[in-house]
């Protein structure tokens, strides 16, 4: 089993779950120019703890779907760069004896 590991929300691969661990600014290197995207964020259920998983993603780098807590939200990838989670650890194959 590997360890859980800290990434921003816009880097999660698709169908991984995960937790938010910190909304924000200091979430990630790219500055955001809104300064109340945290307050927007909160109001959509991004809260710590929340689990989140990446749905889809629009072409082009387009909106992505995102599940959080059981509810689907289109979010810039930008927007989710400000959003860090912690994945859950990975479980290897289970190995079947012949």
């Amino acid at each position: 089993m590997t360890s859980s590991q800290l990434i921003t929300l816009d880097l999660l691969p698709h169908g991984l779950s995960a937790r938010i661990s910190k909304i924000g600014k200091g979430a990630n290197a790219v500055e955001n120019s809104e300064p109340d995207l945290e307050e927007l964020l909160l109001g959509l259920g991004f809260e710590e703890g929340a689990s989140v998983e990446i749905r889809h993603q629009g072409p082009l780098g387009g909106p992505l779907a995102v599940r959080v807590d059981g509810r689907l939200i289109a979010l810039r990838p930008a927007d989710a760069a400000a959003v860090l989670v912690k994945t859950a650890p990975s479980h290897p194959e289970p190995v079947l004896d012949a």
